[in-house]
């Protein structure tokens, strides 16, 4: 069975699409950017106050000073200045010829058009032109654009960038016992969390999402269902069904409907029945059903492959921390992913009954990664920390 590491590589080995379009600015967050930014302006493009104050010429820093002009932000000073005035500038606006420091407000004491120094003033508070970033500098490289990434982008004046098309994500939620949130329960039933979630988290990374709703264990329907998914997506996500049960049909009605399996199973906890292939223009996941499994396969693989898919390589923020408390496994023959919380500056493993128990991911703030062969990890060690 795989591991990690073997089902990445086989992910990489996918093709990828690298369609692009230009999108305004405004709905641009969650896209992927996928060709680095260079700025075609200085920033700020002129030297301009840091502060509300005084502008002085350089040297001339105690005063008294002669009051010859009011600048505010977006005005430009029409008056050069000499030994003994001073402009009264405003945070953001352009300074004048002639000044060398800005003297807050604060530091001092104005009488009619004199201002006499309070406080001695240690600081020159401008912001020269091209200090925070200059002509042909990087601005953004290659990524899930933020709402920080798009404020940057706005203050070099762009309108709209250019970002790739997402894959189109069909979602299938199987099993006979499956009933939608909202609807009465039978006994025996229980409600559907892996296709809201699914959705949820496909939407998240702005993916057009077409959900298919729960398909019964019938082989008949599910061909049916999965034959149009197929056709209508780049990218098919099936959860339940694809284990060794009776009724686990998703195996054998992707192989009738021509998908090439990439592989079934792998050597990880939870998710073990994971299942990859393609048709055509068509990747597709069997997930396990249990939610938990879900929702981690999503975070790992499924992730990795829409990243690959639009050109870009998926890095997971990660951080590290002390485990403030020992884990220790009954069976170390799978990687395993446990679900951790940071509180007082540690790593804190969360009470945790198995993939069937999601409302244990409500704490989660991320997962650690317990490597095959490893039974224990003793409190105090530091952790890499995968964060959700």
């Amino acid at each position: 069975m795989l591991g990690i590491k073997g089902i990445i590589e086989i992910l990489n080995n996918q093709k990828q699409s690298k369609n692009k379009e230009t999108v305004p600015l405004r709905t641009a967050s969650g896209r992927m950017l996928i060709n680095p930014v260079v700025s075609k302006m200085d920033s700020p493009p002129f030297d301009k106050s840091a502060m509300d104050g005084w502008a002085v010429c350089e040297g001339d820093h105690r005063g008294p000073w002669r009051l010859i002009e009011t600048v505010a932000a977006g005005d430009v000073a029409v008056r050069s200045l000499k030994k003994g005035e001073c402009t009264a500038i405003m945070t953001g606006a352009k300074i004048p010829q002639g000044c060398g420091k800005i003297i807050r407000i604060e530091y001092t004491e104005r009488e009619l058009n004199t201002v006499r120094l309070t406080t001695e003033e240690p600081l020159e508070n401008i912001i020269h032109k091209g200090e925070n970033l200059k002509t042909g500098d990087m601005v953004l490289t290659p990524r899930l654009l933020k709402p920080g990434d798009i404020g940057i982008l706005a203050s070099l004046g762009l309108a709209e960038v250019e970002v790739a098309v997402p894959p189109r994500i069909g979602i299938v939620t199987t099993g006979s016992e499956i009933r939608e949130p909202g609807s009465p329960l039978k006994e025996g039933e229980i409600y559907n969390s892996n296709g809201p979630q699914l959705v949820s988290q496909a939407e998240s990374i702005s993916c057009p999402v077409q959900y298919y709703g729960i398909t019964v264990d019938d082989q008949t329907k599910l061909y049916d269902t999965i034959q149009k998914a197929l056709d209508e997506n780049d990218i098919l996500i099936l959860s339940g069904g694809v284990s060794m049960g009776e009724f686990d049909f998703i195996p054998g009605t992707l192989e009738k409907l021509n998908v090439k399996k990439e592989f079934h199973k792998a050597a990880i906890k939870p998710g073990r029945p994971l299942w990859f292939g393609s048709r055509e223009d068509c990747f597709v996941f069997g997930l396990p059903g249990n939610p938990v499994s879900t929702y981690i396969l999503f975070e790992v693989f499924v992730k990795h492959l829409i990243w690959h898919y639009c050109g870009l390589n998926y890095k997971p923020d990660v951080l590290r921390g002390e485990l403030a408390k020992e884990i220790r496994r009954q069976s170390c023959d799978k990687t395993e992913f446990l679900p951790v919380s940071f509180k007082d500056n540690k790593v804190w493993p969360i009470k945790y009954h198995g993939s069937s128990h999601l409302n244990a991911m409500a704490d989660a703030d991320g997962l650690i990664v317990i490597d095959k062969g490893i039974r224990e990890v003793a409190a105090g060690e530091i952790v890499h920390v995968r964060l959700l």
